[in-house]
């Protein structure tokens, strides 16, 4: 049986556009806290970056500096706007929207904390982090530093972080 195309029109038109609308209205309403909370900490992190690239004399352009906080926003928006639908979608109690705009907080949180911290030396490394988590399961002092070796033992902390990130932004440049 073949259904009639104003049959087809007036139920695409009449039904489901009106439902869709409200979806997006609803996620919209719902992603706003959270985009203004992302932006200010995607911000945050680029000025802390620009400040940890002046204090170590390291050359980066504003252009590519912008670039790669506007790759940052697409995506963590993009991830915002996924977790608000899938939310609104779910119509759950256990708020899955705060848990992933937290867990880029903490992400982005920790980005700030590190271009804080490299110019006076410390670099909190993936490497130190299981270092200490080594030590926490009751491990002695050599065998945290046989389970996890650290290579670069010839240089300072800082020179070291001012060569990564020299040829971090040099790779970007070409």
């Amino acid at each position: 049986m073949r259904v009639p195309q104003t049959l087809v029109d007036v139920s695409a038109g009449g039904v489901i556009i009106p439902a869709a609308m409200s979806f997006f209205q609803s996620t919209i309403v719902s992603m706003i806290p959270w985009l203004i909370t992302m932006f200010i900490v995607i911000i945050a992190d680029l000025i802390a970056g620009l400040r940890k690239a002046l204090k170590l004399g390291i050359h980066v352009s504003i252009s590519l500096a912008f670039r790669e906080t506007m790759g940052k926003m697409v995506t963590y928006f993009a991830f915002v706007a996924m977790v608000c639908m899938i939310q609104i979608a779910s119509d759950a109690d256990f708020q899955i929207a705060k848990y992933g705009c937290w867990l880029i907080c903490v992400i982005e949180g920790t980005s700030i904390v590190g271009n804080i911290l490299k110019p006076c030396g410390l670099d909190i490394s993936l490497k130190a982090v299981f270092k200490v988590l080594a030590k926490k399961i009751s491990l002695t002092d050599d065998e945290a530093d046989e389970l996890i070796t650290d290579d670069q033992k010839t240089e300072s902390t800082l020179d070291t972080i001012v060569n990564r990130e020299k040829d971090r932004w040099e790779k970007r440049k070409k």
